[in-house]
């Protein structure tokens, strides 16, 4: 990383060929500070740092130093939240598609620190990925009824085997060719943010019992309910 830019919220390190993401960062990040603070219920005050790297093995190399280990960072990872900072690689090509990666690594440091109390083992993985995609902003072309109907039967299609959800942890039993966690992880918030009241939506997230007791079942349920509207949509029409 070569450049900064900072502000009073956050400050941003980033190689140069990611000038134009830092910058929008910025934009992003000032609205979702304020969105967190009213979600969750607090006050950040800590200025939060995002290291933007264009370059895998230099993005890697700072995660193991970080880790003390090569061993947990999987193939696939190109965002984690390790130090209580947002760490992201990026391809400079590609960059204004990754702008929500910074609000979505920002979700899982103030749910860890805010609501798990910095206890990983609390940590129940499908719900955290799914409302890090949720509350972050990076799936808002799916409020348009036909990109989430396009999104849902691809998804639907996709997944070949129904995991268990509340075993999934990151790695192979996350990402394979059998299913993709992130996208059942957001499916499922999705769902509850639909059949639950908002008051029952935003108390969920902490109560982990309550939790691991959707996770049960949830994909079948998410499944059956996502089938229906969208049939009933479809005769409406």
């Amino acid at each position: 990383m070569e450049k900064i830019l900072e502000t009073g919220l956050c400050r941003i390190n980033y190689s140069e060929s990611l000038e134009d993401l830092a910058k929008a960062t910025i934009s992003v990040l000032n609205k979702k500070i304020i969105e967190y603070n009213t979600f969750f219920g607090i006050t950040v005050y800590e200025k939060i740092t995002v290291n933007y790297f264009d370059n895998v093995k230099e993005f890697r190399e700072f995660i193991y130093e970080i880790r003390g280990e090569r061993d947990s960072l999987p193939e696939y990872a190109r965002g984690t939240y390790d130090n209580g900072m947002v760490n992201a690689c990026v391809n400079p090509k590609l960059q204004l598609k990754r702008l929500y990666t910074a609000s979505h690594e920002l979700f899982h440091i103030l749910y860890m620190k805010y609501i798990l109390n910095n206890d990983y083992s609390k940590r129940i993985v499908w719900y955290d990925e799914g409302m890090a995609q949720f509350m972050s902003g990076e799936k808002n072309s799916l409020s348009d009824n036909d990109n989430f109907k396009e999104f849902y039967l691809r998804v639907r299609e996709e997944t070949k085997i129904i995991p268990q959800m509340n075993s999934l942890e990151h790695g192979s039993s996350f990402v394979n060719k059998e299913y993709n966690g992130y996208d059942l992880s957001y499916l499922s918030i999705k769902y509850l943010s639909e059949v639950l009241s908002a008051e029952q939506f935003k108390d969920l997230m902490s109560n982990f019992s309550k939790i691991s007791q959707f996770g049960d079942d949830i994909i079948q349920k998410m499944f059956g309910y996502y089938d229906e509207k969208l049939e009933n949509a479809i005769i409406k029409k």
